[in-house]
């Protein structure tokens, strides 16, 4: 007999892209499913949408409530959770015809109690795959302490934090989402990802991935926000105070907390570059006043340097590119193609990736296609990333 997965849906003002994310789960292959919308005080047509859908489909549970933020409609969708199992869906994305049929599957295979898959990063028309850096099958949680939140490659989570990847057992989860610190608003799926880890005791990570994250120009963080630092360092307390609350061993314990000092810089790095700058672009090696620099990436860590550099008119921006120039420039962006690299005239490339995976391939790229000089290339330098 299948058992019962509780889907939550957290909606504020998601009108746009609701019925997509909505059809895709209600045609699951996998159909004993309780799926539960938690309206947070939208004030566009979701609510409508969501009614809608719920008076042709039996298992749609719909939870009003005031707007309270991501973490306080998520535990309120839990607790309306009645399934042996809990997954995510945030209302902007899509899901696979079998993308719960295939966690399901494994979860009842080994009985794990976190399965923990990959997804696809879709941007315009590009799909990229994000897998975690744990190899895939069925692992005791102690086993993968030492690479859970840093893999030890800048920077690649062992367990990726995101939510909508995992069904996780509900005990766990109701337990670890009902203490999440509602004052978090940045790393929210960490918050609660990284606690359920350390309370399960068997962990299955697959390759698999029937999510797609999709980019939208909306969701992205355009404009420095100085509070920012703030509230990441809200949650990184939260998660320094529940690895000390659920790791007894001194030994990971102390592991734990030098992966969450590395990922504490990651985050300040992809949403606050300039809280670092004693001299201009610290984590990039420092780079000098009245240097001349191509931007190259668009994501959010490419428009927080674009944005600093800007503010700081010490440093020219000759160009910004990215492999997705077209889908930034309908979005208003000012990006052209890498090619154009090639007839430019500069001091710096600046490779705006957090991944060190993804640098080494702009790097060849830069090396063996344009000709760039190697020491015109910049990523974040050792001495930050270590």
């Amino acid at each position: 007999m299948k058992q019962l997965l509780s889907i939550i849906v957290p909606i504020y003002n998601a009108e746009q892209y609701l019925v997509q994310c909505i059809e895709s789960i209600i045609n699951q292959t996998y159909d004993n499913l309780q799926i539960i919308f938690v309206d947070d005080g939208s004030t566009d047509s979701s609510l409508e949408i969501c009614n809608f859908y719920a008076q042709k489909d039996k298992r749609i549970v719909i939870v009003q409530k005031e707007n309270g933020g991501v973490v306080s409609a998520r535990k309120a969708g839990v607790k309306a959770a009645n399934g042996k199992m809990i997954g995510f869906v945030d209302a902007d994305d899509w899901i696979e015809p079998d993308y719960f049929e295939n966690m399901m599957a494994i979860f009842m295979e080994t009985n794990a109690d976190i399965v923990a898959g990959g997804h696809f990063h879709d941007i315009g028309e590009s799909s990229v795959k994000v897998l975690n850096h744990v190899s895939v099958g069925l692992h005791e949680t102690r086993a993968i302490l030492d690479q859970l939140i840093y893999s030890g490659e800048f920077y690649e989570y062992g367990i990726t934090p995101q939510l909508y990847t995992k069904i996780i057992r509900s005990d766990i989860l109701k337990a670890t989402q009902e203490s999440v610190d509602e004052r978090i608003q940045c790393g929210e799926d960490a918050a609660v990802t990284y606690p359920s880890v350390l309370k399960a005791k068997r962990l299955y990570v697959t390759d698999f991935c029937g999510y797609h994250y999709v980019q939208h120009q909306g969701s992205m963080t355009k404009t420095e926000n100085r509070e920012e630092s703030v509230l990441i360092q809200v949650l990184i307390k939260f998660l320094e105070e529940s690895i000390g609350n659920l790791v007894s061993d001194i030994v990971l314990r102390d592991g734990l907390r030098e992966q969450l000092r590395i990922y504490n810089n990651y985050m300040l790095s992809l949403r606050e570059i300039g809280i670092f700058d004693k001299k201009l672009l610290l984590p990039f090696g420092g780079i000098s006043y009245g240097s001349k620099v191509v931007i190259y990436g668009a994501g959010v860590l490419g428009q927080k340097i674009y944005q600093y550099l800007l503010k700081s008119e010490q440093i020219e921006i000759v160009e910004w590119v990215d492999q997705n120039f077209s889908y930034y420039r309908e979005k208003g962006l000012d990006v052209n193609e890498p090619g154009r690299i090639s007839s430019l005239t500069y001091d710096y490339i600046l490779i705006a990736n957090i991944s060190h995976g993804v640098f080494v391939k702009i790097k060849k790229y830069l090396t063996e296609e344009l000709e760039v000089e190697d020491k015109k290339i910049r990523w974040f330098s050792d001495d930050f990333v270590n």
